[in-house]
């Protein structure tokens, strides 16, 4: 161990277990403090499940209108039963001010692949009784089961998935049931405003979301009253505005449940910080020149995200020979100062914000999985076509989303475009980065990690925690005559980083590393498919295969597509859009259908001129007809309208994963579930040799998103 009590200012302990066992206290024990004085408002959690070790979490306040500032002593209980009639840790603990009134304690000598009850006691209140568990050893032959899950959005709907989590966890037979949650990101969104605030239904109809009592469900007021973007969203801007926001989200049942149920394992993505991030910079306003540096939000974003998700990162234990370079969180001083770098930003204050907090690491779970954490957001470099290039564009929508894909690659490879002899112009752009190096969305040191992880693992399959998809989803173009040249769905996604997503399927295939699966997320959708080593090569081969799940509760990406084309658009071309937004959704109430088809999904996986087929003529079999299968064709699943989160299970001949549509909860259900709307169940056979990379077409219940029955 690196740190011990001595961090306890910072709400950091460590305990070990004694399995001489201890004897429980009873609820009703002596105290100076009368029940009622203590509340756990935001619950209990743990977190970074390893064999012998698991981090635990809460959060304590002293009920009534004026809270005081002095610190607050806590017990720490642990037990092999949900009685606590034996103890094995009785720990005592301090919460402050200065960490929020959160505590984590690192539990130690525990036993491996062991289910554990824990709970927290100030006074003679009691915390709820937490359930976590270690990892099994890594040369024990046993099965992972797990969820992933990401994009919480609390405003906009109901955590209605983590209830259905919860109850079909609860029904399933105990081999059957989850070990932990991998949480990819986006825990909480750093933005309150009215267009934060509407959920939208299925055929893309507003509403407010009313709570039990008749509250409206939304974030309250910053305690700094926040700052607010050009088009009046309200931002978090300090330490305590970032608390806020977690204290808030943690106050929904359903989450709460959640984390009380599983072990989480837990990287960030951007909203954690702020809406499509790079390094230290914020873009809100689409203009680079006007962008905003941000290291002071930065840390304290870094800071709050620290105190209320429960990581093992200075404890972080060396997996297959590799070194961990994981960090806790240590404050840093630093000023908003601006940098023009893209690429290897040296700007004293951004480098100090980065490094006040590491958080890639990785975890084993058994013989067979290699859990490899990766922080997209705080080493990358900017977008490739940065906002004042392509702003006096009217047919760019959205600074980071349906681009040209060409242009993309050509500014994100820098000065190695051409072969070394990058053109001035990317297609019709300035190339801004002609003279940069490539792009990164791991930075130098995290990708050499990355690599010396993937290569060094004796695990059967390495699993890739991702916050952003992998896969390449181009928007075919060929049909659209407004439109000259193919696009990308998200610059912000890895298919704005070409290059170096083809430097590391390069290094998989190089070094013949097999058995490789991302999970990833972000795209508010569900996605699956097979990544290649060169998506624009004329004869890819394919390395690994990649899976993006769906958000919990933030509006699908059909809506926020469409959104984007209704309020991105100039007035002088609000005409001519039309033949691109029938690709997205048109009414087919004249055909007895829908009135908001998800004609989008047909664009991604059938191309352009299938969803204009689809768009006058409803007509599944001329769809099918139409259908180019040329348009990512490494795509196996597209599902733009959706919200949920997936499932893993991962053997030594497999890995089975399975991507769940939830029904959207617009009323809050208590502890019913809201039902699935369907699942995408895919199997990925265990390989010898990289030709062998394949995805199977997936196995699909309920409703099927269309084009497909």
């Amino acid at each position: 161990m690196k740190r011990r009590d001595f961090l306890k200012s910072a709400g950091c302990f460590v305990a070990s277990a004694s399995f001489t066992g201890l004897l429980g206290c009873s609820s009703d024990s002596s105290a100076a403090d009368k029940a009622g004085a203590y509340l756990f408002a935001q619950g209990v959690a743990s977190g970074d499940p390893r064999e012998l070790s698991v981090m635990l979490w809460t959060r304590v306040e002293r009920s009534g209108k004026k809270p005081s500032q002095a610190p607050i002593e806590l017990v720490l209980e642990v037990a092999s039963s949900d009685d606590f009639k034996t103890l094995l840790v009785s720990k005592d603990v301090t919460a402050s001010a200065a960490s929020d009134f959160t505590v984590r304690v690192l539990v130690e000598k525990l036993t491996a692949d062991t289910t554990y009850y824990y709970r927290f006691r100030a006074g003679a209140d009691e915390s709820r009784v937490g359930r976590t568990r270690t990892a099994p050893s890594p040369t024990a032959d046993v099965p992972a089961r797990f969820a992933w899950a990401c994009c919480q959005d609390y405003s906009v709907n109901f955590y209605g998935p983590y209830r259905q989590l919860l109850n079909d966890d609860l029904a399933a037979k105990p081999e059957d049931q989850l070990q932990f949650v991998m949480h990819i990101g986006d825990f909480v969104y750093e933005a309150r405003s009215a267009s934060y605030e509407l959920a939208v239904d299925d055929q893309l109809a507003s509403r407010m979301l009313v709570q039990k009592d008749g509250s409206m469900r939304r974030v309250p007021e910053f305690p700094s009253g926040g700052a607010k973007t050009a088009t009046g969203a309200n931002y978090a801007s300090s330490v305590d505005d970032y608390r806020h926001l977690y204290k808030w989200y943690l106050g929904d049942a359903d989450l709460q449940d959640a984390r009380a149920r599983w072990p989480f394992i837990s990287v960030w993505d951007d909203h954690e910080f702020t809406d499509d991030c790079w390094q230290t910079q914020a873009n809100y306003i689409n203009d680079a020149s006007t962008d905003e540096p941000s290291q002071k939000r930065r840390v304290a974003a870094s800071q709050a995200w620290f105190e209320y998700v429960p990581t093992a990162l200075d404890d972080a234990e060396p997996a297959d020979g590799v070194a961990p370079e994981a960090q806790d969180f240590k404050f840093v001083k630093v000023e908003d100062a601006p940098y023009t770098e893209t690429v290897d930003v040296t700007e004293p204050n951004n480098v100090k914000a980065i490094s006040a907090i590491t958080i890639f690491r990785n975890l084993r779970w058994g013989k067979h999985v290699d859990l490899v954490i990766t922080d997209n957001r705080s080493y990358r470099s900017d977008h490739a076509l940065a906002e004042e290039v392509t702003k006096g564009d009217l047919l760019v929508f959205h600074p980071r989303a349906a681009l040209a894909k060409d242009a993309v690659n050509i500014a994100d490879a820098g000065r190695t475009a051409n072969g070394g002899k990058p053109p001035d112009m990317a297609l019709s752009y300035q190339n801004t980065r002609k003279n940069s190096p490539p792009g990164t969305m791991l930075g130098a040191a995290q990708k050499a990690w990355w690599k010396d992880v993937m290569k060094a693992s004796d695990a059967t399959w390495r699993i890739w925690g991702n916050s952003v998809p992998l896969l390449r989803i181009l928007l075919d173009t060929s049909d659209v005559k407004l439109i000259p040249h193919d696009l990308i769905l998200s610059a912000d996604a890895w298919d704005g980083y070409n290059t170096e997503r083809k430097e590391l399927m390069k290094f998989l295939a190089d070094n013949q590393i097999v058995n490789v699966v991302s999970l990833s997320g972000d795209h508010h959708a569900n996605y699956a498919g097979v990544i290649y080593d060169d998506f624009d090569a004329k004869k890819p081969q394919p390395v690994m295969v990649d899976l993006c799940c769906a958000g919990i509760s933030s509006n699908s990406q059909f809506h926020e597509v469409g959104r984007a084309l209704d309020s991105g658009v100039p007035a002088a071309l609000a005409s001519a859009v039309v033949p691109v937004k029938r690709l997205i959704t048109y009414d087919a109430t004249m055909f007895g259908g829908d009135k908001a088809v998800v004609n989008f999904n047909c664009l991604i996986r059938y191309g352009s001129h299938a969803a204009n087929v689809a768009a006058d003529t409803n007509d599944l079999d001329k769809i099918e007809a139409a259908r180019d299968p040329a348009i990512n064709a490494h795509l196996r699943y597209a599902d733009a309208r959706a919200t949920g989160y997936g499932l893993c299970s991962v053997t030594k001949d497999g890995v089975t994963a399975t991507l769940v549509t939830i029904e959207r909860s617009f009323e809050d259900l208590g502890d019913t579930s809201p039902g699935i709307r369907g699942t995408a169940t895919f199997t990925v056979p265990k390989i010898e040799k990289l030709a062998d990379v394949d995805l199977p077409e997936p196995m699909l219940t309920g409703m099927k998103p269309f084009p497909l029955r």
